[in-house]
């Protein structure tokens, strides 16, 4: 192989690194890859499951129902990140009675939970500006906002799931 050929495979071998590595960490930048960890959102998604986050969804859109999230909350001294639906908006009245949940005085069909619900408390929430009310779909066992409070819309929302892999 003569010189010249070499320096052009080496300055062609040199572009695909970079050009991968640009894709990879651009990619990254916007998605997040998450495992699904726990039972708490059983049937949607399953224990071990792997999703893809869009970390930018909401910079271009606002939250929606149903739409399956991400979200950081405290626990301890660390931070944790648990995947959930959310149930309220801002401005929602919310009320949990005889394990039916309603919004805004509405039964909501909730045909994605894991079975009826048993011995929830019943509440009462109204859920304020910029701050969002979620809850896993495996409603016995999940930790959501009827423990750790609402959630904050611009700083623990770590972004939607649009995918999940396996």
């Amino acid at each position: 192989m003569e010189k010249s050929d070499f320096k052009k495979s080496l300055l062609e071998y040199i572009k695909v690194i970079i050009i991968t590595v640009v894709f990879t960490l651009g990619v990254l930048y916007f998605v997040q890859i998450s495992r699904v960890v726990g039972s708490s959102m059983e049937p949607t998604y399953q224990n071990g499951n792997i999703i893809l986050v869009d970390k930018f969804f909401y910079k271009r859109g606002k939250p929606s129902y149903n739409d399956i999230v991400v979200v950081k909350y405290h626990v301890g001294e660390g931070e944790d990140q648990i995947i959930k639906r959310i149930v309220g908006l801002p401005g929602d009245h919310l009320e949990m009675k005889d394990n039916q949940l309603y919004r805004n005085g509405q039964l909501l069909n909730e045909d994605y939970i894991n079975g009826p619900m048993e011995g929830n408390e019943d509440f009462s929430y109204d859920i304020p500006e910029g701050k969002i009310f979620v809850m896993g779909d495996n409603r016995n066992h999940s930790v959501d906002s009827r423990n750790i409070g609402y959630i904050d819309f611009d700083d623990q929302v770590v972004g939607r799931v649009f995918f999940k892999v396996f």
